[in-house]
């Protein structure tokens, strides 16, 4: 069945077009007239008078379902005390905003007076270079540091986090046709009692554009990262790792189609000998059609060929395929819709472990009004997992986070985050063989506030829970930060 499945969607296909041959003589012919017309309507230009109708509205129904949220919130008067707070937060502060705003007030003429500017300013003036750095830097409180079941108090840190950072965009050609991006970010942790743990990572990111002609564009994304997880105890050494992935891709379209094909070569390293044989590189072949059906939205389909090659453990090289059909784009001037769903067969050379499972995902992004954003993610897939004898595990996740620009300066954010974890192999809990299974949840607050262009500070708050039957990975951990964002 797990073969088979993988050819359903053919099959179906196959099904619809030749279903009348049996029935009379006449099949065939009717057939291929039914085939070359529902072939030349989708070579047609244009877009589907019928789709227009019913991504109209189902657009409307998605802005009058959540409108009731805008209803709601005028009836309970929530932005009215809204506003109260900001207005009383303001009235009772001002001895510290004179404070502030002179101490940065004197910070800027300072800078004036010294003839500081912006390096793109003083470097690249006339240009259309454009080179960004950057600084972050904060605190970051964890009731459970190293994620422990049942951690003692004592287990409480206080990590401080340092990042400077650069962002470059150049464009070039004769119509600025083409263009080369890249952002580069060091971090500092730094531990306040254990200092043993502390580390420093980086990462960087490129992105190529180029449009060879009107028709087709090559694009390539780079993402590198080098850095170390937590360690799960104090007396454990961190995992220090290095992610790289290439993706390079050409599309090219032709009336309301678009044909895209990407590469994917993704590599994971592990530094400590322990760690090695989870090292692994990925190798992934998408090819991608879409069609215009109704203005500024489209029909797609997607296959995905992939495979995973372990070089200290021939156990766990493997493969997936993967096919969906989906659509997005704009529902409404509001909002705007990414949903996909297929199939995916995944089995691993010399184990037992094989998968037929449907996937899919959806995100929807709305504007509630002027000052509100929401955004809903959903989506159920297969991860590549490094437990024990596992080499997947089945996710399902669902996120939800909005904000709110409470004035020019502050605006707030919010959302939650549930995960659910199931793995199929059986592995050892202690004395007893368990198949692991994890509900891993996350909310969080937090505000920003621009004191001036070149500073903005941020507090957030953020409460974790992972609850598993293997209590290793059963822990709860409360996180409180405060940082600050200087763009120089």
């Amino acid at each position: 069945m797990r073969k088979s499945l993988v050819f359903i969607s053919y099959y179906i296909l196959v099904v619809f077009f030749f279903s009348n041959l049996n029935a009379n003589a006449g099949g065939l012919e009717r057939t291929r007239t039914k085939t070359n017309e529902v072939v030349n309507a989708a070579m047609m230009p244009g877009t589907y008078v019928g789709a227009e109708k019913v991504v109209k509205a189902l657009g409307r129904a998605v802005d009058q379902t959540f409108d009731q949220l805008v209803i709601f919130a005028d009836k309970a008067q929530i932005d009215d005390a809204a506003n109260g707070i900001v207005k009383g937060v303001s009235d009772n502060d001002l001895n510290l905003g004179y404070y502030s705003n002179r101490v940065l007030d004197t910070v800027e003429s300072l800078t004036q007076r010294l003839g500081i500017k912006k390096l793109s300013d003083n470097v690249l003036q006339g240009s259309e270079v454009k080179i960004r750095p950057y600084f972050k830097g904060g605190m970051e409180y964890n009731s459970n540091v190293f994620y422990e079941p049942e951690a003692p108090k004592t287990r409480d840190e206080v990590m401080w986090i340092w990042t400077p950072g650069v962002s470059l965009n150049i464009p070039f050609g004769d119509k600025k046709q083409y263009r080369i991006g890249a952002v580069y970010e060091a971090r500092f942790n730094e531990y306040t009692k254990y200092d043993e743990h502390d580390d420093i990572g980086q990462s960087l990111g490129v992105v190529g554009d180029f449009k060879l002609t009107d028709d087709l564009a090559f694009h390539v994304t780079e993402e590198y990262v080098r850095d170390a997880a937590r360690p799960g105890t104090r007396s454990a050494k961190r995992v220090e790792y290095m992610d790289q992935i290439v993706t390079p891709s050409l599309v090219y379209d032709w009336r309301n189609w678009t044909f895209e094909a990407e590469y994917k070569n993704a590599i994971r390293d592990f530094e400590s000998p322990i760690y090695q044989i989870f090292s692994y590189a990925n190798n992934a072949i998408t090819t991608r059609i879409l069609r215009d059906v109704a203005p500024g939205f489209r029909g797609l389909i997607e296959y995905t060929l992939s495979h995973y090659d372990y070089h200290s453990d021939a156990t766990r090289i493997g493969h997936y395929q993967e096919i969906k059909t989906g659509f997005k784009g704009a529902l409404s001037e509001r909002t705007n819709i990414l949903a996909r769903v297929g199939y995916q067969e995944r089995s691993y050379r010399a184990h037992d472990t094989n998968f037929d499972v449907v996937v899919g995902d959806v995100l929807l992004e709305h504007r509630l009004t002027s000052r509100a954003k929401l955004e809903t993610f959903f989506q159920r897939t297969l991860q590549e997992s490094q437990f024990t004898n596992n080499r997947a595990y089945d996710e399902k996740l669902i996120q939800t986070s909005g904000s709110y620009l409470f004035t020019e300066k502050l605006r707030g954010r919010a959302g939650f985050s549930l995960a659910q974890h199931k793995f199929q192999n059986e592995a050892f809990t202690g004395a007893t063989l368990v198949k692991r299974r994890d509900m891993i949840g996350s909310t969080f607050v937090g505000f920003d506030y621009m004191f001036r262009p070149w500073l903005i500070t941020n507090l957030d708050y953020r409460y974790e829970r992972s609850n598993s039957n293997n209590s290793n990975f059963d822990y709860t951990n409360n996180v409180l930060s405060l940082g600050m964002t200087m763009p120089l």
